[in-house]
C-alpha cells in the first residue's frame, strides 16, 4: 500500500501543505532503496546533462542542502547510514552501498561530482534547489512527471508545471505565497497525485512521445476489469524547506507508485478514490492525461 494516500479527504484545488513534524526527515528510505539509487546513477552516467543542471553560482547552497539531508538521513536511518563530523571534515558511511566517503564542507575539490548531484545519489529522492526570488538554479531529476530541468532552468518554480488548467489559479496564486513565506527549519510537505498506464519513474518529457503512445494503445483496449492491473497510483510526496545561510529553496520529490488494484483492496481507499475520480473536473483529468482511460477507471472504481 502507498504510505501517502492524498484522496481520503475528497477532491479539491487546494494545495494541501501541511507543516513537517520534523525539519530533518526531507527524505525516505524504503524498501525500493536500491533499486532506485541504482536506476539514478545509470541515468545520470548515460545522461548527465539531462538530469542535473546546475548554475556557477549555486555551489554554497549546494553544500547547505547536502548538510541538510546527510544530517537527516543519518539521523533518521542509523541502521543504513553514518555521519562523522569533525569541524568542516565529515565521513559519510552508506551500508546499504557498502561505499564511505570523506570530505570537507564547502570544497569541491573533495567531492567526485558537485554536492547536489553527489548527494542525490545516496538517497532515492529528485532534489531542486530554487534561489530566492523562486527561480529554479539546480535540480538533479529523474524521476519527474511530465517536466524536465531543461525546460524549466532559471524560470520561476510556478511555471514548472505549466501551462496549467485554469481551474488551478488560485491553487498557484496561494502556492507562491507560502513558497516565500516559509520561515528557516519549519518545511512542509505536500502529496502530489497522479494515475498511469505504466510503473517507469522516469516520466520526463524525454519519454513524452513513448508514454503518449503506450497511454493510447492501452486505452483503447482497457476492459474495466482489467484496470486494476494496467493502472498505476502514483504519488509524490514532496518537502519545502528554506536553506538558512543562502535563503535558497530545497524541494524534494519522492515517487511512489503501486498498482490500482493493490490500493483498492482496502476498502475504505476504494471508496474514497472512487469518490475523488468522480469529481476531478474535465480540464484536468486532460492536464493530468486521464481522459483517454477515465470511462474505465470511473466504471472500475465504481464496482470494487
Amino acid at each position: 500500500m502507498l504510505p501517502y494516500f492524498p484522496f481520503a479527504k475528497g477532491f479539491d484545488l487546494k494545495m494541501g501543505t501541511s507543516p513537517l513534524k520534523d525539519e530533518f526527515s526531507i527524505t525516505e528510505c524504503d524498501e525500493h532503496y536500491l533499486y532506485e539509487v541504482s536506476l539514478k546513477r545509470k541515468m545520470l552516467t548515460e545522461n548527465p546533462d539531462w538530469y542535473f543542471l546546475s548554475n556557477p553560482d549555486t555551489k554554497a547552497a549546494q553544500w547547505e542542502a547536502l548538510e541538510l539531508i546527510l544530517t537527516g538521513v543519518a539521523k533518521n536511518y542509523p541502521q543504513h547510514f553514518k555521519l562523522q563530523k569533525q569541524n568542516t571534515t565529515w565521513q559519510w558511511t552508506n551500508n546499504l552501498l557498502n561505499e564511505s566517503q570523506t570530505f570537507v564542507v564547502g570544497d569541491d575539490a573533495t567531492l567526485p561530482l558537485q554536492p547536489l548531484n553527489w548527494v542525490g545519489q545516496q538517497v532515492q529522492e529528485d532534489l531542486i534547489l530554487l534561489n530566492a526570488d523562486l527561480i529554479v538554479v539546480a535540480g538533479q531529476l529523474c524521476f519527474p512527471s511530465g517536466w524536465s530541468l531543461s525546460d524549466k532552468m532559471n524560470q520561476h518554480f510556478i511555471k514548472v508545471h505549466a501551462p496549467l488548467p485554469q481551474i488551478t489559479e488560485s491553487m498557484i496564486q496561494s502556492a507562491n505565497k507560502l513558497l516565500e513565506r516559509i520561515p528557516a527549519h519549519k518545511p512542509v510537505t505536500r502529496n502530489n497525485w497522479g494515475f498511469r498506464v505504466c510503473d517507469w519513474l522516469d516520466l520526463s518529457t524525454r519519454q513524452s512521445v513513448t508514454y503518449k503512445k503506450l497511454l493510447h494503445e492501452v486505452s483503447e483496449t482497457l476492459l474495466p476489469d482489467e484496470v486494476g492491473e494496467k493502472i498505476f497510483v502514483r504519488v509524490e510526496h514532496q518537502t519545502l524547506s528554506r536553506l538558512p545561510v543562502s535563503n535558497h529553496i530545497l524541494f524534494t520529490i519522492h515517487t511512489y507508485q503501486n498498482k490500482l488494484e493493490h490500493e483498492v483492496t482496502d476498502k475504505k481507499r476504494a471508496e474514497a478514490l472512487a469518490t475523488f475520480v468522480e469529481a476531478i473536473p474535465t480540464d484536468l483529468l486532460a492536464y493530468k492525461q486521464m481522459l483517454p482511460f477515465a470511462p474505465q477507471l470511473k466504471a472500475y472504481l465504481a464496482q470494487v
